[in-house]
């Protein structure tokens, strides 16, 4: 099982003189949710990471711009998802099924001028199911 430091609107989380932990399904939350606000390309460390879901915004708003926006949330998960696999395969041990994504249920989107809201449900090795609501804006 593994764990990381808990974020709150992109703060780190104190809980009196230590820092807030998440685990299991709290932390497949949380990181999806950092891997689809954060710019794809902008850590040199995890390439594949992060999504261009900023570069929807301010443009020409067209029919396509929903499917363009789930399929680009679609390969946040699937990059996500193979990383967990490669984990995985090196040592099992290191994660638990509440935290391993297992299927992508739904995406709703809804594409604005200057925000993009997006509805993520999802399936952990648990058999759970959460929602990941995320809303980027310039």
């Amino acid at each position: 099982m593994s764990y990381s430091l808990a974020i709150s609107n992109g703060d780190l989380v104190q809980q009196g003189s230590r820092l807030g932990l998440v685990y299991g399904v709290d932390k497949l939350r949380q990181d999806i949710n950092c891997w689809l606000l954060e710019r794809y390309g902008g850590d040199r460390f995890h390439v594949n990471m992060g999504s261009i879901l900023q570069e929807f915004i301010g443009g020409i708003i067209s029919e396509s711009s929903r499917a363009e926006v789930q399929a680009e949330i679609f390969r946040v998960l699937q990059n996500y998802q193979s990383m967990q696999l490669k984990r995985f395969k090196e040592n099992p041990q290191q994660l638990s099924a509440s935290e391993l994504l297992v299927s992508v249920d739904d995406i709703a989107t809804s594409v604005g001028y200057d925000t993009i809201w997006a509805s993520v449900k999802l399936r952990n090795g648990s058999n759970q199911s959460t929602t990941i609501k995320v809303a980027t804006n310039a």
